[in-house]
Parts: C-alpha cells; structure tokens; sequence
C-alpha cells in the first residue's frame, strides 16, 4: 500500500511548524532515507508513513495516536493549509450538513487531486443527532487523523459535540459523533470566494 505525498508534505509542515525545524531534521536524520523532505507528487509506502510517525512520537514524547489527532486538528486550523478547509467546509451549511458531506469527500478531494485517493467514509446514523463514521481500508492511525478534523470543524461551525475513537476492526477505523448542541457558540467565517475573511 503507498500514500500519496501531498499527506506526508502536510505531516512535514505540521511537525515543522509546530516543533521546529531542527526537530524534523532529528526525526529525519534517525529514519536515514537520504533526504529530508518529501516530495507532494511522489507516493510512498505505507510502512514508511508508520515509521515516521513513530519516530516523531518517540521524540515528542508523545503518543502516536495523539500526534495524529493534532495532525488532523492542524488540517482544518492552521492558515498556511487553508484549502484543506475550504475543501471541508463546501461539504454543508452547518454540522450535521458537513458530516453527511463525509461520503463524498473521496470525490471531492480527486476533483482538486485525482491521485489523492483518500479512505471510503461511511456514515452511520443511530440517531437524530448521534452517528457513527468509519474509515474503510485505511492503514493504522488514520481514524485519529478523521478524528482531529471532526474535532476542528465542531468548533468551525460553532457546534459542541462528544467525539470518540471506537477503535480498529480489521482494516477499518469507527468514530462515534454524538452532538451536544448545534449553536454551541460563534463559528469561523467561512466565505466561497478564496480572497473572503475566514
């Protein structure tokens, strides 16, 4: 299984702005590729990204799960990746609109990248406001990643909802999503046109 780099080129300018320069060199320097960066078209194994990631959480201290998550909350709030945002927040007018959004986000991102082949997402409805949303065929962690973006875009949108990783079975990853309160607060701004405030 391979990954498409323009994931691992967002890894590396999460790590770097948010831990500096000199530490992604360090997690670099210990994998010992032969370089220091990765390139956003090329495509690489899927046992490289789960080396990395181990790396970096062994020298942060940190536990990989976690990591991702942060990697995923970066996505949606960080300025220097606004589009993945924008990419995000076409999906609906509200919460609820964006998480019934989530099947067609495959789609979405391969209208802007046709060789980004993001996870299946499945979307599971236990109730009015409860849901259950599982990554299908996905490697190790990346339901954390989901995770970490369902977590930014509650807060974009202003809703106030309980977020739980249920684990792995198999090759796919579930997240139950029970909304608490639409209106929890104030939003993001959101504009269609690119040049807009957000």
């Amino acid at each position: 299984m391979t990954i498409h780099g323009l994931i691992f080129w967002c890894f590396e300018g999460f790590l770097i702005f948010t831990y500096g320069i000199g530490r992604w060199r360090s997690i670099m320097g210990q994998l010992d590729l032969g370089y220091d960066s990765f390139e956003p078209l090329f495509r690489y194994d899927v046992d490289l990204a789960n080396r990395l990631v181990t790396e970096a959480a062994r020298q942060l201290d940190k536990p990989s799960d976690m990591l991702l998550e942060d990697f995923g909350t970066f996505l949606v709030t960080d300025e220097r990746v606004e589009r993945v945002r924008r990419l995000l927040r076409f999906g609906g007018v509200d919460y609820t609109d964006f998480l019934h959004s989530l099947e067609d986000l495959r789609g979405r991102a391969q209208l802007a990248v046709p060789e980004l082949d993001l996870p299946v997402i499945q979307l599971d409805a236990v109730s009015v406001d409860e849901f259950q949303i599982t990554c299908c065929s996905v490697a190790p962690g990346v339901g954390f990643i989901l995770l970490g973006v369902l977590r930014a875009l509650a807060d974009d949108y202003g809703a106030l909802a309980f977020l739980e990783h249920l684990g792995r079975d198999g090759q796919d990853e579930s997240i139950s999503v029970r909304l608490l309160e639409m209106r929890h607060g104030t939003g993001r701004a959101f504009h269609l046109a690119a040049g807009g405030a957000s």
